[in-house]
């Protein structure tokens, strides 16, 4: 079946990519899927939609870890990842992921959305400094025209709390899976 879709090539240099290609197979990617997700939102603007994952192929994975869990363990596992939307499978890997790169694990769709919030947080960010400029060269007019420098600081302080709380929601889906906080 002939395809409506054109190559579009790149040469990188190996170190670069064996980087690519090890970001690929993180998202559970091709490289060519990865490379159009990219252009996609370069030329989009906008997270493009996400290609339904497929599973990982043996000779993908980096490694396999068999465990055995007491029955009440195994059933905790399971709620946890039923609340999180993934299998207790993909749930532990997260958790174990988590500790060990001592950073948060994202699951499915948590990543995507994260970087969706940082990137509107730029783009207000952005916004913000383009009033501030305006304002400051007395070239701003219409509703905005009566802005106060205050107010624009305002805005820049929201957007800053915003940011923080992005980041604090990170940190807590840190503590979380590495159960950090919690007493034995």
């Amino acid at each position: 079946m002939p395809t409506q879709k054109k190559a579009a090539k790149t040469y990188l240099p190996p170190e670069r990519h064996a980087q690519f290609e090890a970001l690929a197979a993180s998202e559970g990617q091709t490289v060519s899927v990865l490379l159009g997700r990219l252009i996609d939102l370069a030329l989009d603007g906008e997270e493009a939609p996400v290609q339904p994952r497929r599973p990982l192929s043996r000779a993908r994975r980096e490694g396999k870890v068999t465990v055995r869990l007491a029955a009440d363990v195994r059933q905790d596992l399971e709620e946890e990842a039923m609340s999180q939307g993934v299998t207790a499978s993909t749930w532990a890997a997260v958790l174990l992921s988590a500790r060990m790169r001592n950073a948060p694990q994202m699951v499915s769709g948590e990543r995507q959305g994260v970087r969706a919030a940082y990137r509107q947080l730029r783009g207000l960010a952005v916004n913000a400094n383009q009033i501030a400029y305006a304002l400051n060269r007395g070239v701003l007019t219409g509703a905005g025209a009566d802005l106060t420098k205050a107010e624009v600081e305002g805005l820049r302080q929201d957007i800053a709390k915003l940011r923080m709380a992005l980041s604090v929601y990170a940190e807590g889906r840190f503590q979380f899976q590495s159960a950090e906080g919690e007493q034995p």
